[in-house]
């Protein structure tokens, strides 16, 4: 029976990343029988260009009309045009977008039942440890919405961020709304120890056997800037800079080993720390043992001792002239573009 697998997200777990990886490997993945539909952002992430995934068409037909990414006006006719490339294609289909876990449940389980006629759909998830989620969202504000806090008092009203990532609700209302489906959810920090890191736990997820010489190169996209780059990205903000600006900061950052793809920074208070690891703690329990089948890795994931507050961060001469050779460096490779394109 034909899979039609659903890559969900949930936000900040690398999904644009995958994205770039999927898209630039479709050749390999068609000869191995799935098939990444060439649709939606499909051309950005063959550049690789962070996208929101081949899928996000079909994923915001079913957020709800308020939502400002919604195209739920549009939700038959993107239903019977994705429902045409699923039928079109002899392999098993790959989408993915992080749309889908914003779609609500309910709705998220009429797209699976508009579906389920076409052969076996899984629904994909990644999750992650929820203090180093919010620290990363905490570094994209800074990184692409040009925010001045500091995390104390980003994070001074913080309900909002609790229910997306109770995660067995979730999973267990999601179980309820799509019964049709195949759900898959999984610890995004596994990808830590994987020798293919996060596609390679995909793929064995969804048990596509891809030979390792044949899987496209990770792209470490949309890595985390070091503490005293937030720093200084946050004084920069002030100033108003184009959202490439933290692009080329952080490519320069990684280019001279300053961050890696699963970075991670003690940059929220020890307050709030103890305070999100005992909200969440009987949540977590329920998810590892009734979702992910494993043992609960997100158990006193952090030690408050190592606390870095962001506004005591200082900088050596030796790291501001590196960083800015860095941003020098590409302002003229993007120069050197344009000259050609002229």
């Amino acid at each position: 029976m034909k899979k039609i697998i659903l890559h969900c997200g949930m936000p900040k777990t690398g999904s644009s990343a995958l994205q770039v990886q999927l898209a630039q490997g479709r050749q390999a993945l068609l000869n191995h029988g799935y098939d990444y539909l060439p649709t939606g952002d499909f051309q950005d992430a063959l550049h690789g260009r962070i996208t929101s995934g081949n899928g996000a068409g079909l994923a915001r037909a079913y957020l709800n009309p308020e939502h400002p990414a919604s195209l739920a006006p549009r939700r038959g006719e993107l239903t019977a045009k994705f429902r045409t490339l699923i039928n079109e294609s002899d392999h098993h289909i790959l989408l993915s977008s992080e749309f889908f876990s914003a779609t609500p449940r309910p709705l998220l389980g009429k797209l699976v039942a508009a579906l389920a006629d076409l052969g076996e759909v899984q629904l994909v998830f990644f999750v992650r440890e929820q203090l180093n989620a919010l620290a990363s969202t905490y570094i994209q504000q800074v990184k692409r919405h040009l925010l001045t806090q500091y995390p104390d008092e980003f994070f001074a009203k913080w309900d909002g961020y609790k229910i997306p990532m109770m995660y067995n609700s979730y999973f267990t209302q999601l179980s309820k709304a799509a019964p049709q489906a195949k759900i898959i959810a999984r610890p995004y920090e596994q990808s830590k120890t994987h020798d293919s890191g996060l596609l390679g736990l995909f793929f064995d997820l969804i048990g596509a056997d891809l030979p390792a010489d044949e899987r496209p190169a990770d792209s470490h996209i949309n890595l985390s800037p070091s503490p005293q780059e937030i720093r200084l990205m946050i004084e920069i903000n002030k100033h108003h800079p184009r959202m490439q600006f933290s692009d080329m900061l952080v490519k320069s950052s990684r280019a001279a080993g300053r961050v890696n793809i699963h970075a991670q920074h003690a940059i929220l208070p020890p307050a709030f720390v103890q305070e999100v690891q005992s909200f969440f703690h009987a949540e977590n329990e329920a998810f590892f043992r009734d979702f992910a089948q494993m043992e609960n890795i997100y158990q006193n994931t952090q030690n408050t001792e190592a606390y870095l507050d962001l506004r005591s961060v200082e900088f050596q001469i030796t790291d501001m002239v590196e960083i800015m050779a860095g941003m020098l460096s590409n302002m003229d490779q993007r120069l050197a573009a344009l000259e050609a394109k002229s």
